[in-house]
C-alpha cells in the first residue's frame, strides 16, 4: 500500500542506553535563518516525497474504534488515562509546530470523523480528516516505538499518517518521550528519512529526551520546502515597525470589516503591525482579530493602541493553538489613526505561523445618491460681504500612511503556470475560497470531471479560462465559463484579474450539470453484477494486500 517508516529502540538496548538529554541550542537559535553545515545522505535523507500544498498540510487525531495500521485504534482513552485530556495533544501539535517553524508550511489541527485508515478518498485536502492522521494500537511489540507512512502517493489517504505503539511506556518530559517520538514520526510524514549520523533527531534509532532540532534536520526539512520567509507585506516592507505599518485605511472607507490575509510571523519573537484611520461614518464598538485557526499552527496575541500610544485592548490565550484572538474596544474617534500589533501568545514555536487580521468598526459606509439638479431664477448681484479669517483645519492626528492595499499571494501561490497549477483532484462540485489575485498573477489549477456532465467554472470578479488536456483553449468569459466533459477527463483553469487590477478576494467555483444517461434493463442488471463481482474481489485481496504491507513494514522500520 505504501512505505511505513519508523523508530527502534532494539540498538539503544543493545549498547546499554539509558535516558540522556543532550545539549542543544536555544530554540531561538535553531530556528534562525544560518548557515547549517550538513550532508546529505549523511545529515538528512530525503524520501523523495513531499506534499503538493506545503501551505496548507492538514492533521488530526484519530478516533477510538476505527481500524488503524495494526488493529483498532485506542489512543484517546490510552493517552487519556495515562497524561490527562489536553497534555498529551499538545505534545503532538509541539512536535508538528517545530517542523513548521523551520521551514515554509503551515500546518493546521482539523477534525476527524469516524473512517478507518486509508479509507478511499483524496491523498491532501480529504475534508474528513487530516491529511497527516495520528492513532495508535497496543501492538504487543517492544522493539518498535511507532511507524509512519511518507507522503503521498502512499495508498489513498494514508500518506503521513502515524501509528504510535501503545505497549510501549510512554511519558512527557521522561523515556519514552512522546514529544521526542512524535517529532521523529512526523519528520517522515513531511518526507525525510533516517540518516546515518546519530546526532539528528531523524535517526533511526530512539537517543533519549530532546528539545528541538538538529542541524540536519533542518537542512534537511529546508530542502524539502525551503526556508520560511517574509510575507508578502513585508517584503515590500510594510509591517515590520509601528512607523510603516501595514495600512487599512483605504478598505475601511467603503466597508466597516476589512481582512488583511496571509501575514505571517517567521521567526520567534517578532511582531507585526497595523494601522488605520478611523473612517467618519465609524462610532461606538470596534474590534481587531488575528485569526490563525484554519491558516496555521500559531497561538496570536493582538494589542490595539491609539495614535499615543494608549493601550486600548489585548487579547491572547498561551493554552491555545491554531486559534483567534479578539481584542474588543467600546469607542473610537472618526479620524484619528488606531494600531493593531501582532504577536505569538507564547516564547516558542506556536509563535510562529500564518494568520489573518480583521478589523471590524461599528456604522455603515455612507451610500452615495443620486441629485436631482434645481434650476432657479438668477439673483441680483449684492455687494460682497467683508471676509471674516478662518481658522485652517487641524491637521490629523497622528502620522500619515499611504494607503495602497497590498493584495498578498493566497494559500496556492506558486500556481502560476500550468506546471505548477493547484492539482484539485477528481471533482463535480466544489468550492475554493479566501484566493487572491496581486497584481499581475495568475493563478492555474487542474481537475479532472467526476462525472459526464456540463462543468460551470466561475470566479467572480476575473477572466476565466478552461484548457483541456493539450492546453487548448476550450472555453472562456468574464467571471465564469462552461464545457461539456466526459468523465475523467482533464482540464486546466486559468483565472487572472481584468487588466491591471488586483483582486483582493475570490472564490473558485467547479459544478458539474450531469449528462443524461440511459442504460437498457440488461445493461443495468450486467453492471450490477459486475459491481458485486469487484465487491467480492475486493474483500478477498484486502487481507492479503494489508498482510504484505504489514510484513514489509516491520522489515524497513527496525532498519
Amino acid at each position: 500500500m505504501g512505505r511505513r517508516i519508523g523508530i527502534g529502540i532494539e540498538a539503544a538496548r543493545a549498547r546499554g542506553r539509558a535516558a540522556r538529554r543532550r545539549l542543544r541550542p536555544s530554540l531561538s537559535e535553531i530556528l534562525e535563518d544560518r548557515q547549517l553545515l550538513a550532508t546529505a545522505g549523511v545529515d538528512y535523507v530525503l524520501s523523495g516525497y513531499k506534499w503538493s500544498n506545503p501551505s496548507r498540510i492538514t492533521y488530526s487525531i484519530a478516533p477510538d474504534g476505527v481500524t488503524w495500521i495494526s488493529g483498532k485504534n485506542t489512543i484517546d482513552a490510552a493517552f487519556d488515562a495515562k497524561f490527562g485530556a489536553g497534555n498529551w495533544e499538545r505534545e503532538i501539535a509541539r512536535a508538528l509546530a517545530t517542523w513548521q517553524a523551520a521551514a515554509d508550511i503551515n500546518i493546521v489541527p482539523v477534525a476527524d470523523a469516524h473512517y478507518d485508515e486509508n479509507a478511499l478518498g483524496a491523498s491532501q485536502g480529504d475534508s474528513r480528516f487530516g491529511d497527516i492522521r495520528i492513532g495508535g494500537v497496543a501492538m504487543g511489540e517492544q522493539k518498535i516505538l511507532a511507524q509512519t507512512y511518507y507522503p503521498p502517493p502512499q495508498g489513498t489517504t494514508a500518506g503521513g499518517d502515524v501509528e504510535i505503539n501503545l505497549s510501549m511506556n510512554y511519558g512527557i518530559g521522561r523515556d519514552f518521550d512522546l514529544f521526542s517520538v512524535l517529532l521523529h514520526e512526523t519528520g517522515h510524514s513531511l518526507g525525510l528519512g533516517h540518516p546515518s549520523s546519530s546526532s539528528e533527531v531523524m535517526r533511526a534509532v530512539y537517543g533519549g529526551v530532546v528539545d528541538g532540532l538538529d542541524d540536519g534536520d533542518l537542512y534537511g526539512i529546508r530542502a524539502i520546502y525551503g526556508a520560511r520567509g517574509v510575507d508578502a507585506y513585508e517584503a515590500q516592507g510594510y509591517g515590520k515597525t509601528s512607523s510603516r505599518p501595514i495600512d487599512m485605511t483605504a478598505p475601511l472607507t467603503t466597508s466597516n470589516t476589512f481582512t488583511s490575509q496571509a501575514a505571517s510571523l517567521d521567526v520567534i519573537g517578532e511582531t507585526q503591525w497595523f494601522s488605520f484611520v478611523a473612517p467618519s461614518y465609524a462610532g461606538g464598538s470596534w474590534s481587531v482579530t488575528a485569526s490563525a485557526s484554519n491558516v496555521s499552527m500559531l497561538s496570536p496575541k493582538v494589542t490595539v493602541y491609539d495614535d499615543a500610544g494608549n493601550v486600548l485592548g489585548s487579547a491572547s490565550d498561551p493554552s491555545k493553538w491554531s486559534d483567534d484572538a479578539t481584542a474588543r474596544m467600546s469607542s473610537l474617534v472618526p479620524g484619528r489613526r488606531y494600531y493593531a500589533a501582532v504577536t505569538g501568545a507564547t516564547s516558542d514555536v506556536f509563535a510562529v505561523g500564518a494568520y489573518n487580521l480583521t478589523v471590524s468598526v461599528s456604522g455603515s459606509p455612507a451610500v452615495a445618491r443620486p441629485t436631482t439638479p434645481i434650476v432657479s431664477a438668477p439673483t441680483a448681484p449684492t455687494a460682497p460681504a467683508p471676509s471674516v479669517p478662518t481658522t485652517p483645519a487641524p491637521t490629523p492626528t497622528g502620522p500619515i500612511y499611504p494607503t495602497t492595499v497590498v493584495v498578498a499571494p493566497d494559500r496556492f501561490e506558486l500556481n502560476n503556470s500550468s506546471k505548477t497549477a493547484t492539482r484539485l483532484g477528481r471533482v463535480t462540485q466544489a468550492t475554493y475560497a479566501g484566493l487572491t489575485l496581486p497584481a499581475a498573477d495568475v493563478d492555474f489549477f487542474a481537475f479532472q470531471a467526476g462525472a459526464a456532465g456540463v462543468y460551470q467554472v466561475s470566479a467572480s470578479g476575473a477572466v476565466v479560462q478552461i484548457l483541456n488536456a493539450r492546453g487548448k483553449v476550450v472555453a472562456q468569459g468574464n467571471g465564469s465559463a462552461a464545457v461539456s466533459a466526459t468523465r475523467n477527463a482533464s482540464f486546466t483553469v486559468r483565472v487572472q484579474a481584468p487588466g491591471t487590477d488586483s483582486v483582493s478576494s475570490y472564490s473558485l467555483n467547479i459544478a458539474a450539470t450531469p449528462a443524461a444517461q440511459r442504460r437498457s434493463v440488461a445493461a443495468r442488471f450486467a453492471l450490477a453484477r459486475q459491481g458485486l463481482a469487484r465487491q467480492g474481489l475486493a474483500r478477498q485481496e484486502a487481507p492479503a494486500l494489508a498482510s504484505a504491507a504489514w510484513a514489509s513494514a516491520l522489515r524497513n522500520a527496525s532498519a
